[in-house]
């Protein structure tokens, strides 16, 4: 029992870590234009897409493919956001 909460609190906080990763290069992109409020949207994206991919697949290479996923689905949400912002039309003052 004790094994298990510590191996799951570890899997979270590599999911939150490979999160982080995209923020970090979009924000070092951007100089620093990344937006804190899509830090934690990249970081929840990345738990969420870590924990869909067990419920599919429950052996080794599903574990690998958890970490893959925590880093690719935020990384496609924020670019989908930087192109999304691209085509808005600019705000007349």
């Amino acid at each position: 029992m004790l094994f298990d909460a510590l191996f799951i609190t570890l899997y979270v906080i590599g999911w939150l870590a490979l999160g982080f990763l995209p923020w970090l290069a979009l924000s070092v992109a951007t100089r620093g234009n990344a937006g804190f409020r899509y830090l934690l949207l990249s970081m929840a994206a990345a738990v969420i897409g870590g924990l869909a991919v067990p419920l599919f697949r429950d052996d080794g290479l599903g574990l690998m493919l958890s970490f893959v996923v925590a880093f690719v689905f935020p990384t496609l949400l924020l670019t989908a956001r930087r192109v999304s912002r691209r085509w808005q039309p600019e705000a007349s003052e």
